[in-house]
């Protein structure tokens, strides 16, 4: 029993450790990006190399704002959000819909029109990225909002990840709701997405952080300065004659923050959307 005990105790203290470990793996790009953000441009790239700032350099987040005329970081900001919203807004209505729809009724070619919409998740963006340009030019959505919210406002993995959690909503909620004669949309409106909350805003975690962190898809299809969205923004920062690495790691710190606060809000329903939906590994 004794022996049982201290090597249960000896599992648990490997596994603890090791979980530090990784969490330590994964924390120290961001420490290093936070602190390096607060040093002078010569400091960053110096060797020897040093953890913290030699000189604690505080105006690096004034002058992504003020000092380069060129680069419209709150404009950025604006677009991305504006981007990232509407995306994720007609994200989550197509995903409902589809997936209460592939999950509740049954049709001729369900099962095969659903492996063909989850197959699609094989199919990297860069093989369709020249065709998805083409699409968007003719339509005239070049340089334009539409542009960037309508290739990203549905995902075959949101349609997945909604299907899976109305799969195993009970039937006896729809049936008596339509007993009652409620019709389908109001079923749909007033049963399944209550009862869908969960697995809706995990939903918002997972396609906001693709959203903001977009980058191929604005560089090809934005080439209006003042439509550029922040990752564009961040990658096509430079000085005059050099690169201004403190303001580009602030500016690279802010574009963290809206998803580091997204992800505290709803970690607690990020984590029962996955249990709900049957992700879990």
């Amino acid at each position: 029993m004794i022996a049982y005990t201290s090597s249960r105790r000896a599992l648990r203290v490997t596994l603890y450790a090791v979980i530090i470990l990784l969490g330590l793996a994964f924390i120290f790009p961001f420490a290093w990006m936070i602190l390096s953000s607060f040093k002078l441009n010569r400091d960053v790239l110096a060797i020897p190399i040093r953890f913290l700032p030699p000189t604690w350099n505080w105006m690096s987040y004034v002058n992504v704002f003020t000092k380069f005329p060129d680069f419209n970081f709150p404009r950025f900001i604006l677009n991305s959000i504006v981007v990232t919203v509407a995306a994720v807004v007609l994200c989550l209505f197509f995903s409902a819909t589809a997936g209460y729809g592939f999950a509740k009724y049954r049709f001729r070619g369900n099962t095969v029109l659903f492996t063909i919409v989850l197959a699609t998740i094989m199919i990297t963006f860069e093989a369709i990225v020249v065709p998805l340009f083409v699409l968007v030019r003719k339509l005239g959505m070049q340089n334009t909002y539409w542009g960037l919210i309508i290739p990203e406002s549905l995902t075959a993995f949101g349609v997945f990840m909604m299907r899976q959690f109305f799969f195993g909503l009970p039937n006896d909620f729809i049936e008596s709701a339509r007993i009652d004669g409620a019709s389908e949309y109001r079923i749909f409106a007033r049963i399944a997405i209550p009862m869908a909350q969960t697995a809706l805003l995990a939903l918002v975690i997972f396609h906001a952080q693709w959203v903001w962190n977009l980058l191929l898809w604005p560089l090809i299809v934005m080439s209006n300065p003042d439509m550029r969205v922040l990752p564009q923004g961040i990658a096509l920062f430079k000085g005059g004659y050099n690169t201004p690495y403190p303001e580009q790691l602030a500016v690279s710190v802010i574009a963290c923050l809206p998803l580091l606060v997204l992800y505290i809000f709803l970690s607690k329903y990020f984590v029962q959307g996955i249990a709900m939906t049957g992700l879990k590994g």
